[in-house]
């Protein structure tokens, strides 16, 4: 049987399922102190595991976006949940760090992955034509929600029942409620078999391709563009609850304060969605990172538990920016790459933000072993943030659009 759907109904399901997904997802760092309490590891090997997720995410979204354009989106979150499921329960019964690695770090990150930005962008890309950017928003803002939810519901569970038995009760939470309602409600757009049937009739004819998109100077200046961001994000995010424990916070209170982070960010991100429709891409951008360096400002900044204050201009400034970034990246890439092969290029696309992840996680983790202080890690933030948005402009260039536009020419003739 074959249920109708409306636009906004699907993106309530998108937005219910990516927040549930990403919250978990960014709720790494509340684990990532059990863990260590737990075994005693380092605070490097221990982040390594979600470099691990960041990298296996990096190296699936091409092939995430291969499939969405060859299957659609309900076949590949469904795949997405069943590896998620199993992810997280086998990853409640390991003893040793190598066990982790496999069952978090790599089947888990398949779930994430199958069920993260690449689907649901492609899923509300067909679903919606006019106020795109927006629409994007609005399911993003689900991650913000996630992680205020999941942040301290997950430190009151681990405080409760353990890490381990709060990972199987998240993997009930993917199999009884969410793979049901992907089963049944995610389908093809209409927009998206209007474009599909367009692009047949004429031949494929200014149509980007994956590999014409890899000849694209927008396409690595948008790469790079990712990869900075999400280095600088994802530093943050890994060892914000480690930082503030360490300043002599509870960690409840701290996994508490940066689940009210996801309130600001699921405002920021329907607010840079509106903003990225009326405003140029790069203006929206560069208000963006100026917000993201004022927080992270505030937490370098933060010594002892009488500087509370700084940890609220945080949560607001690095809270809108968090997460608001992938809205302007998503539109950006539609803007100069839709047409029949848009899944897999945005796939490639999304590699940037595994790759520039996994590094930001991993080295702060290692500057801190090296240093004692994440002085040095989040400071190396503020720098490639600020790299990140002279790319979006560079790529804005008109003879960087122009050059591209030889492409065509190439690609006609063979050459």
């Amino acid at each position: 049987m074959r249920f109708s759907s409306t636009p906004w109904f699907v993106a309530a399901l998108a937005f219910v399922v990516l927040g549930f997904s990403r919250g978990l997802h960014s709720s790494f760092g509340v684990f990532n102190v059990a863990l260590l309490d737990t075994f005693g590891w380092s605070r490097g090997a221990t982040a390594g595991i979600f470099s691990i997720v960041l990298t296996v995410d990096a190296m699936l979204s091409p092939v995430a976006g291969y499939l969405l354009d060859r299957y659609g989106p309900k076949k590949v979150v469904i795949a997405g949940c069943f590896s998620l499921v199993l992810g997280l329960f086998l990853s409640s019964q390991v003893s040793a760090l190598w066990q982790l690695y496999i069952c978090f770090g790599l089947i888990s990150a398949f779930g994430f992955t199958f069920m993260g930005m690449v689907p649901h962008v492609f899923l509300v890309s067909e679903w919606f034509y006019s106020n795109r950017a927006s629409a994007i928003g609005v399911v993003y803002a689900g991650s913000g929600v996630g992680i205020m939810i999941l942040a301290p519901l997950s430190e009151w569970l681990i405080s409760t029942y353990g890490w381990a038995r709060t990972l199987e009760i998240y993997a009930a939470v993917v199999l009884v409620p969410l793979l049901p309602l992907v089963w049944i409600f995610y389908q093809y757009g209409p927009f998206g078999e209007k474009l599909r049937h367009h692009g047949q009739k004429k031949n494929h004819e200014n149509q980007w391709t994956a590999k014409l998109a890899l000849k694209s100077l927008q396409f690595w200046l948008l790469f790079f563009a990712r990869v900075c961001a999400a280095s600088g994000t994802t530093v943050i995010v890994t060892h914000q609850v480690a930082h503030v424990v360490d300043v002599g916070y509870s960690k409840l209170f701290a996994a508490s304060i940066f689940g009210f982070a996801g309130i600001t960010s699921s405002f920021g991100r329907v607010v840079f969605g509106f903003i990225a429709d009326r405003l140029s891409r790069q203006a929206a951008y560069t208000i963006n990172i100026l917000m993201t360096m004022v927080g992270v400002g505030a937490l370098i900044i933060l010594h002892d538990p009488s500087q509370t204050w700084l940890l609220y201009v945080y949560v607001i400034f690095f809270g809108i920016g968090f997460g608001s970034r992938a809205v302007i990246f998503s539109a950006l890439t539609a803007d100069i790459f839709s047409g029949k092969g848009f899944g897999s290029i945005l796939g490639y696309s999304t590699v940037a933000v595994g790759v520039g992840g996994a590094l930001g996680s991993w080295l702060g983790g290692v500057f801190y072993d090296w240093t004692g202080s994440y002085l040095v890690s989040f400071g190396l933030s503020a720098l490639v943030l600020a790299f990140s948005d002279i790319c979006i402009w560079l790529a804005a260039v008109p003879s960087v659009a122009h050059y591209d536009k030889r492409l065509w020419g190439e690609d006609s003739t063979g050459r």
